[in-house]
């Protein structure tokens, strides 16, 4: 195994998918449990959906490929670049086309019901799992 110390690649191509919402996945790319930190790949197929949440930490977006518009940070397309506040709650985002998003989180996004209440927390360890179930399957 090489020095993590030096640093890493990741095989991106190699990554499974894995549902995350409606017409909505993940590649899950690097996780460090020792700050809360993450970073996936997000891919979005038309009319798929990502569900109100919260940032937790902040977040920084690029747009690999697709355009949209986000309710609440504005429109956005293929090579630009989305800064998400820690704190900030984002109303549902419809996908019109297909998307795909490299996202670099700085904490917890906590998905949120149509009455404001926390549904589930994609965090390091909610996509560990998802890591874990995916490699048992």
């Amino acid at each position: 195994m090489p020095d993590q110390d030096a640093g890493f690649t990741v095989h991106c191509a190699n990554l499974k998918w894995l549902p995350l919402a409606p017409g909505v996945f993940i590649k899950i790319v690097k996780l460090v449990p020792e700050t809360g930190e993450y970073t996936i790949m997000v891919r979005a197929q038309p009319e798929g959906l990502l569900p109100r949440h919260r940032h937790v930490g902040s977040a920084d977006i690029y747009v690999l490929k697709g355009s949209g518009a986000h309710p609440q940070t504005g429109a956005f397309m293929e090579g630009d670049y989305v800064s998400e506040s820690k704190g900030a709650v984002h109303d549902p985002l419809p996908f019109e086309c297909e998307t795909e998003l490299l996202m670099v989180s700085r904490g917890p996004s906590v998905f949120l019901a149509d009455d404001g209440s926390d549904m589930y927390t994609m965090d390091v360890a909610m996509l560990q799992g998802m890591v874990e179930a995916a490699e048992s399957a």
